[in-house]
C-alpha cells in the first residue's frame, strides 16, 4: 500500500484547485508549493532549512532572488499568499520568507516525492475531481476543507494511504 506524507499531497491538491481556478501551469505550481509552505508553517510543523539540491531548483530561486520586487498578497483558497512578481509578470511564492517557491522548486519538493506512476494517477483524480466542479464551489476555504476530510478518510498513521486516496476522488467525483 503506498503512501506519501501531505506536504506534497497538499501542493498537487493546490496546483490541481489553481488551474481550475483559471491559473497557468507555472503559476499553478508555484501557487501549490507554496499553500503547502504555508500550512507546514501553519502546522507548527518544523520548516527544513530551504537548500534546495537540485541545479533547476538552485537557478530558479536565485534568479527570483536577483530581480526584487514588491510582496503582494494573493487571494487563494481564503488565504493570502505571499508572493512577488518574475518579469514576465509570472507568480514568485514567498511564503516563510525563506528561499522562493516556482514551477522548479514544485517539481523538486513536491512532485518528486510520489512514488513512480502516482504523481500523473494522482494529478489525473485531482484533476477530474476539480473539474466536476464549478470554480465558484472551490474557490476559498472549500479548497482545504476538502483536503481535510480526504487526508482523515484515506490516512495511514501520519501519511496518506494513495490508493484510497485515488479512490475517495473517484468515488467524491461520480457522486457530483
Amino acid at each position: 500500500m503506498p503512501s506519501l506524507n501531505r506536504f506534497p499531497l497538499l501542493g498537487l491538491w493546490a496546483k490541481e484547485a489553481a488551474l481550475r481556478l483559471g491559473h497557468t501551469e507555472a503559476d499553478a505550481q508555484t501557487i501549490g508549493h507554496a499553500y503547502a509552505v504555508l500550512y507546514a508553517i501553519r502546522a507548527n510543523s518544523p520548516v527544513r532549512a530551504t537548500a534546495y539540491k537540485d541545479k533547476e531548483a538552485i537557478a530558479s530561486a536565485e534568479e527570483a532572488l536577483s530581480q526584487p520586487s514588491e510582496i503582494e498578497l494573493l487571494d487563494f483558497g481564503g488565504d493570502r499568499l505571499e508572493i512577488s512578481r518574475g518579469p514576465q509578470g509570472q507568480i514568485v511564492g514567498r511564503v516563510g520568507g525563506r528561499l522562493p517557491q516556482t514551477p522548479e522548486t514544485f517539481r523538486y519538493k513536491v512532485a518528486s516525492k510520489f512514488p513512480a506512476s502516482y504523481l500523473a494517477r494522482l494529478e489525473s483524480a485531482f484533476h477530474a475531481f476539480f473539474a466536476a466542479r464549478s470554480p465558484e464551489k472551490i474557490d476559498g476555504k472549500a479548497i482545504y476543507s476538502l483536503y481535510d476530510q480526504w487526508k482523515k478518510q484515506c490516512a495511514n498513521g501520519r501519511l496518506v494511504d494513495l490508493d484510497r486516496l485515488i479512490g475517495w476522488c473517484e468515488k467524491s467525483t461520480k457522486a457530483k
